[in-house]
């Protein structure tokens, strides 16, 4: 049997569970390949014009698997108490029904973590009953993909970037001992910062699907890395994110809004970063929110704050243009503020 899924949207967050989950139940899943224009334009016409760029790259992903028995869209609803998951990712199933081949069907289930861990096993269950799986042999699978998803967690926090950890993770299970693999991205951390002159720190912060979606933000991550020492939300303790939200008048209940919110907080009061980058996509409810808090927090502390946002209309030339300009305003505060006089203080006594 072979299940595809699609490397778009809760793909860049939630893949090592998904593929622990079918690895330890004997089914092969098939990624599609990385986004390129044709994915994107397939998406842009399969998609509705109302949705977001991610939901647009989803589409496309989907029309893009071929030769499978399935393609697998959970309705991801909350992986965590007192939350929910953006409003897209519980109607993915229909949303996106357009993109999916008609010779092709569709096999979804209901993940949804504020009603307790158990009720999420019983879905799975059911779910994997319909496979033709027992039920021994889903709840050891449930047990390993909730391994695999702190193990990536884990690679993560460590420094290491996205496909690296998805490799080491699955390696730790497939493999390596899982302390191997957790050596290998401390040994991998070390050799890339060993031997740098001292740059500016600047922090990224946004959804993992946008990211960690190379072709679609242009490669930002890496151009930024070519020129700063660069931090993301992924690398930050869910201890700091709960920290940092304490002073809210109430609890946030958007999941991957309350991360960003909360890891953007903790880079605002970090005296070693010197930015902080919001990278948002044209018409996110979520963000138009949260990136607004922040930048009202950022300009309380002084803290140099830049919002990039994406649509499949960005261009390359005005995402460099932005970033060296954001960049060298950033090394100039570092190496003149200190020697410019204050504000009506005379410093010639002549």
């Amino acid at each position: 049997m072979k299940i595809g899924f699609p490397r778009a949207l809760y793909y860049f967050d939630y893949y090592p569970f998904w593929a622990g989950f079918f690895y330890n139940l004997d089914i092969e899943l098939v990624t599609s390949e990385p986004t390129h224009r044709g994915i994107m334009e397939s998406g842009l016409k399969m998609a509705h014009d109302e949705t977001c760029l991610p939901v647009k790259l989803l589409a496309g992903h989907i029309n893009s698997l071929k030769d499978v028995d399935y393609i697998f869209l959970p309705r991801m609803v909350s992986v965590e108490e007192k939350t929910y998951l953006c409003p897209k990712f519980l109607g993915i199933p229909e949303s996106v029904s357009a993109a999916v081949d008609g010779d092709i069907p569709v096999i979804t289930v209901t993940i949804n973590w504020r009603e307790g861990q158990n009720q999420v096993l019983k879905a799975l269950e059911a779910f994997g009953l319909k496979l033709g799986k027992g039920k021994a042999m889903i709840r050891n699978a449930f047990q390993e993909a909730l391994k695999w998803q702190t193990m990536y967690g884990e690679l993560r926090r460590s420094g290491e970037d996205f496909e690296e950890s998805l490799d080491l993770c699955e390696k730790s299970f497939t493999i390596l001992p899982r302390e191997t693999s957790l050596k290998l991205a401390k040994t991998n951390q070390y050799k890339v910062c060993e031997n740098r002159e001292p740059r500016p720190g600047i922090a990224l912060v946004g959804h993992a699907y946008l990211v960690n979606e190379r072709y679609a933000n242009l490669d930002l991550v890496n151009k930024l890395r070519a020129n700063v020492d660069l931090k993301l939300i992924e690398e930050t303790e869910t201890k700091a994110v709960e920290n940092s939200l304490k002073g809210l008048r109430k609890k946030m209940f958007w999941s991957q809004a309350k991360k960003i919110l909360g890891a953007g907080y903790s880079y605002v009061d970090d005296e070693t970063v010197d930015g902080v980058i919001y990278l948002s996509c044209f018409g996110c409810g979520m963000d138009s929110v949260s990136q607004d808090m922040l930048a009202r927090r950022a300009r309380k502390a002084h803290k140099p704050y830049m919002v990039i946002t994406l649509d499949e209309h960005s261009g390359e030339a005005g995402l460099v243009t932005r970033i060296e300009a954001f960049v060298d305003m950033i090394v100039r505060r570092i190496e003149n503020e200190s020697n410019l006089s204050a504000y009506g203080k005379c410093l010639d006594n002549n």
